[in-house]
């Protein structure tokens, strides 16, 4: 299973605050060709899918995970920290 750490969560269900999403929307984890940026991955504001599973975080869901990436990332991290890059999340795929 993905293993998402805390200073992930905490920041994704401060975007989901701060931005106020519509019902129906949230993030998700998002590779290509659905993210279109810089990197391998990117977390968009999308609508719930069939198949798709769900990250709470006090109740409230914050991230969307298609099931067929979850099996792809099964020992893979989700992280929130600062990097050469600057600070962001980071997916450590193993």
């Amino acid at each position: 299973m993905l293993k998402i750490t805390p200073a992930a969560r905490k920041e994704l269900k401060r975007i989901v605050d701060d931005r106020k999403l519509d019902v129906g929307r949230c993030l998700r984890l998002a590779i290509p060709p659905a993210w279109t940026g810089a990197g391998d991955f990117g977390i968009v504001i999308d609508g719930e899918k069939g198949g798709d599973r769900s990250v709470l975080v006090r109740g409230v869901k914050v991230l969307l995970l298609d099931e067929h990436l979850l099996e792809k990332l099964a020992s893979s991290k989700l992280d929130f920290k600062e990097s050469p890059q600057g600070i962001g999340f980071t997916l450590d795929v193993y």
